[in-house]
This record gives structure tokens, C-alpha cells and sequence, in this order.
């Protein structure tokens, strides 16, 4: 997979924050207790996969903005 097309499939920490209406450092908190799966880069930063992210929103039973996700949708439907 090239590296633009991982990086699309990936939303940051901000994001995560802001769609869950939760601080950075709430996010980083469930990175960390294992409650969200991220990748680190050697940034330092987190990245978090959208299948990872809409899999934490189901598991915790947060409510799911589809618009957010019909990008993972098209792709599916290529395959």
C-alpha cells in the first residue's frame, strides 16, 4: 500500500479528540490503557487506523457519524 493511501486510512489524535468531544490527553489516556489501538511514529505522535477508531466507537457504543466512514466503504466495495 503506498504511503499517502496508509496515511488516508489514518486519523490523528486531534481528530479522535474533537469527534468524541474528549481532550488529547483523554485520547492519549485510552492509547495508552490499551482501549484504542494507535501505531507511534518516531514523531512521537499517534496514529490511529479508521477500522481501529470505528471499532472503539462500537466497542464503548459511541454513536457512529457514517459520513465519517464512507470512505472505508467505497474501498470495500472496489475489493
Amino acid at each position: 500500500m503506498k504511503q499517502k493511501e496508509q496515511q488516508e486510512n489514518r486519523v490523528t489524535v486531534k481528530d479522535v479528540a474533537e469527534y468524541c468531544l474528549v481532550s488529547n490527553i483523554t485520547v492519549r489516556r485510552w492509547i495508552k490503557d490499551g482501549k484504542l489501538s494507535a501505531t507511534n511514529l518516531p514523531s512521537g505522535h499517534h496514529r490511529i487506523t479508521i477500522a481501529g477508531f470505528r471499532d472503539f466507537l462500537e466497542r464503548y457504543d459511541i454513536p457512529i457519524k457514517e459520513e465519517l466512514f464512507e470512505s472505508e466503504y467505497k474501498k470495500k466495495e472496489e475489493i
